[in-house]
């Protein structure tokens, strides 16, 4: 949906990611005289960025306040990003040239250019470690997560006509870590709302067909890895859009291994070895669920004007189609479920649930070798099931 307006998401990963901006080969600011607030400011001095200033900075304890710094970017003139009050907590600066924070605090963050910007309220980190600018610049942080928590408010995103999407909270935490690697953690986006008006991307167009103007979502996840038993447990991930649906998907996995974890990370960048990596690793089970809150039915109703029938009529034409169309799966009994739980949901739209249950995990090789030699056996081998409205 933000296709209009990839900048202005570039623009608002960089906000939020101000602990790792690349570090200037020569300070462009007057030095503070206080080591942690050069070395924070250093950071931020990028080499498409220059600091142009800053206000006052107050030392109280091991608290470092900085008020009103403000940046400018060296390849776009009318692009700047100024913040009103930064606070780094219990800083220090580590032998290898990193930077140690107990807490990160940004109040009052806008980024503005000529093609839009954004603004947060404030931005709240926890126990952050910073890259020294060596390794910024080798593009080596440091191993693992460098935070613990993390939390934005209020961000507004702008394009050149306006406000786009605004989002009440990010939240973001790592609850548990073995060695270098986090084993816990979750995250939150709440009350995300995208001006549907304002944006001209085939999708957008779709919403506004359908009547939204406006879309409100919140978006949630937990997991939790267990490196001993070597399993992946995803409890729940969901996507919930206010007045059309929510998706909801759990999942377990069994073989991920701490070789697994480390081998995906140094093959991030190359898909065809990370995907041979997860050859071992097991579905034990999965779980999506769509719970509709109005959007099957004006997808139905529209659908049925297009068609020129009345809805109940177009609804009863797709229910009627269905036994030729899930023929290929030669399976009559899963044929009987997706029949009777698809009608269902067509008819009185609630919530359709699919479930993979196999008695055996199975592994993600034998899954893709079903796939392209015999596509039909898939939810068998996975013991699909398929209810509607429970």
């Amino acid at each position: 949906m933000f296709s209009r307006s990839n900048r202005l998401v570039v623009g608002l990963s960089t906000a939020v990611s101000l602990i790792a901006l690349q570090a200037s080969p020569a300070l462009a600011f007057d030095p503070t005289g206080n080591d942690v607030a050069d070395a924070f400011l250093t950071l931020i001095d990028s080499e498409e960025g220059t600091v142009e200033s800053y206000g006052s900075v107050d030392v109280s304890g091991d608290t470092v306040v900085i008020k009103d710094i403000v940046v400018s970017n060296d390849a776009d003139e009318n692009a700047k990003a100024t913040i009103g009050a930064t606070t780094l907590a219990g800083g220090s600066v580590q032998g290898d040239g990193r930077l140690k924070l107990s807490g990160l605090d940004l109040e009052k963050l806008e980024l503005t250019a000529d093609d839009g910007g954004m603004s947060l309220s404030s931005l709240t980190v926890t126990d952050l470690l910073l890259p020294s600018p060596d390794e910024v610049k080798a593009g080596t942080p440091p191993v693992g997560p460098g935070y613990k928590t993390f939390e934005a408010n209020a961000i507004e995103i702008r394009d050149e006509d306006g406000k786009v999407a605004d989002i009440a909270k990010i939240a973001s935490s790592i609850d548990g870590m073995d060695g270098d690697l986090p084993t816990s953690g979750s995250f939150a986006v709440t009350g995300a709302t995208i001006d549907v008006k304002q944006l001209e991307a085939k999708e957008t167009k779709a919403l506004a067909d359908l009547g939204y103007e406006t879309l409100s979502m919140d978006i949630s996840g937990q997991g939790k890895w267990d490196p001993d038993a070597a399993t992946l447990m995803i409890p729940e991930l969901k996507i919930d859009a206010k007045d059309a649906a929510s998706l909801t998907l759990s999942l377990s996995l069994g073989g991920v291994t701490r070789d697994v974890v480390n081998q995906l990370d140094e093959t991030s960048d190359k898909p065809e070895e990370a995907m041979a990596l997860l050859q071992n690793v097991t579905i034990e089970n999965a779980k999506i669920r769509l719970d509709d809150a109005s959007l099957t039915g004006r997808i139905l109703t529209q659908e049925a004007q297009k068609a020129g029938v009345e809805t109940p009529q177009y609804v009863a034409g797709l229910t009627g189609t269905l036994p030729l169309m899930l023929g290929m799966l030669q399976n009559k009994e899963l044929e009987a479920q997706v029949t009777e739980a698809v009608t269902e949901f067509l008819n009185t739209p609630g919530s359709l649930e699919v479930t993979a249950a196999p008695g055996a995990p199975v592994p993600v090789s034998q899954i893709m070798g079903t796939a392209m030699l015999a596509p039909q056996m898939i939810p068998q081998i996975l013991s699909v099931g398929i209810t509607a409205n429970q």
